[in-house]
């Protein structure tokens, strides 16, 4: 009983949603079922943690049937029938929430009902309370396409078959609501295309799209911004692009709700990112930027909980740009707001980078010892900075077979992309050069940095340049005035 999805579901409410739903299945309306509500204010006891030995079946059906010998099959019953109760609960709470489509559904009623007087009432009601939504995303033109269609079927039913403006408003909307959902997709999916090793058929939207870049739609904030998304993701260095792409989402930054501005801002975050593989320098910059931004305007929250790949990338960035004031105040105070299933690990990963930002770097290698690569990220990121702090510690055996061991994990993952594949494999030729310069095993010469500078893309190419100048410097090699 303590891993089933009763309990499991049950640990997702507050308190309040607890005394909420003992109200809901006190209702005879939603439960008939008496004992459901006893079994119910019993379990509710055990709110929050639930423990295991609190649970045992047999202690339940001794209280429900005292005078029968135990049967498995009516606890069973018992649970499946709290469990949907508890379903139409949460269903319930969520349409509790939404106060437009409650009204679209009354107005719908009453069209049902031939009540024409209070249809009109409650459709000028419905425009009202959307022309009052400062949104454009999704939301606002679906429930607009929605206001045309019940305005529509109610002149149908009228057999009005005169000009009908709300026909026409009917497939403007529905038009403009498909197209702000699919753009964000269609956009994911380039995204992952050029992340993951994997392909999609996106040939519709291709087609799509070269309408929309005519300039079709732009009077549409959202299309406006996911048309910019898509030439970031599809035209490598199209910086005037990314430039707009910012200045457009500052602008209008209040007409979408923070889980859709969010995922905008993380393409923005992709552009940089790609940028930085392929050693524009100033784009590190621009990241640490966007990332302030979101911290500042709450956007780093997936749900209730920081996300963690932000959190995990806030925390490179800063350190790479020498900020480890702010990003230790930034561990601190969010630290706490991260999934507890994940907070420790992401904690363990980000004061090895603290570490070694602070040349600690025996305390950076025990932390990172600790780090459990749950994705792909966590395993490419940490990999390399412990190649990084054995390459400070001139650990040159654990260098070399953690090198054989991620030069594996590159060439078998299949959930890695060629682009990230290229990256790091990059970074580790290079890597691998410089330790071999500085433990005198290859001599230095100004050829290794050329190679640096023109090996594109590579992981953390900035730190591979300087530690470079560190080892030409000190075999006191002067670097051309014109070098490049």
């Amino acid at each position: 009983m303590h891993g089933s999805k009763l309990i499991l579901l049950l640990k997702t409410l507050n308190k309040k949603e607890i005394k909420d739903f003992q109200l809901f299945a006190g209702a005879s309306f939603f439960n008939k079922n008496e004992k459901l509500q006893v079994f119910l204010e019993h379990l509710s006891g055990f709110h929050p943690q639930f423990e295991q030995e609190q649970l045992e079946k047999t202690l339940f059906f001794k209280k429900f049937y005292p005078k029968e010998t135990y049967s498995d099959q009516k606890i069973r019953y018992l649970l499946s029938d709290l469990t949907k109760l508890l379903e139409d609960f949460i269903a319930y709470q969520e349409y509790q929430k939404d106060a437009f489509r409650k009204k679209y559904h009354l107005a719908s009623g009453l069209l049902e009902r031939n009540q024409d007087k209070f249809f009109l009432q409650e459709l000028e009601s419905l425009q009202q309370m959307n022309a009052g939504n400062q949104m454009r995303d999704h939301a606002y033109y679906f429930n607009q396409q929605q206001i045309s269609e019940i305005s529509y079927e109610h002149t149908s039913e009228k057999r009005n078959r005169a000009f009908d403006s709300s026909l026409q408003a009917l497939i403007d909307n529905l038009e403009i609501a498909y197209l702000v959902k699919g753009l964000r997709f269609y956009c994911e999916m380039i995204n992952r295309r050029n992340i993951l090793s994997v392909e999609y058929n996106l040939r519709f939207f291709d087609q799509v799209m070269q309408y929309i870049r005519q300039g079709q739609f732009d009077d549409i904030p959202a299309i406006r911004i996911y048309k910019m998304i898509y030439i970031s993701l599809t035209e490598a260095g199209n910086h005037e692009n990314y430039l707009a792409l910012l200045d457009e989402l500052a602008k209008s930054s209040q007409l979408f709700s923070s889980r859709e501005l969010r995922g905008m801002y993380v393409f923005a975050q992709n552009d940089c990112i790609r940028r930085i593989n392929r050693g524009d320098k100033g784009a590190l910059n621009e990241i640490f930027f966007l990332y302030q931004t979101m911290v500042s305007q709450g956007l780093i929250y997936e749900g209730q909980f920081v996300s963690q790949p932000d959190f995990k990338n806030i925390v490179t960035t800063g350190l790479r740009l020498g900020e480890v004031a702010w990003v230790s105040d930034f561990i601190a105070r969010y630290k706490e707001k991260l999934n507890p299933e994940y907070s420790e690990n992401a904690f363990t990963y980000s004061m090895a980078w603290v570490h070694f930002a602070r040349k600690e770097y025996d305390k950076a290698l025990r932390m990172l010892l600790r780090v459990e690569f749950n994705d792909v990220y966590y395993h490419l990121d940490s990999k390399s900075l412990l190649m990084k702090v054995y390459f400070e510690l001139d650990e040159y055996e654990a260098f070399l077979s953690l090198t054989d061991a991620f030069k594996v994990y590159l060439k078998r993952n299949r959930f890695i992309s060629e682009s990230q594949r290229t990256t790091y494999s990059n970074f580790i030729k290079l890597i691998y050069k410089l330790i071999r310069v500085k433990l005198g095993k290859e001599t230095m010469g100004l050829p290794i940095h050329q190679e640096i500078l023109s090996t594109k893309p590579a992981a953390d190419l900035a730190w591979l340049e300087q530690k470079s100048i560190e080892l030409l410097t000190k075999h006191r090699i002067k670097l051309p005035e014109d070098f490049s």
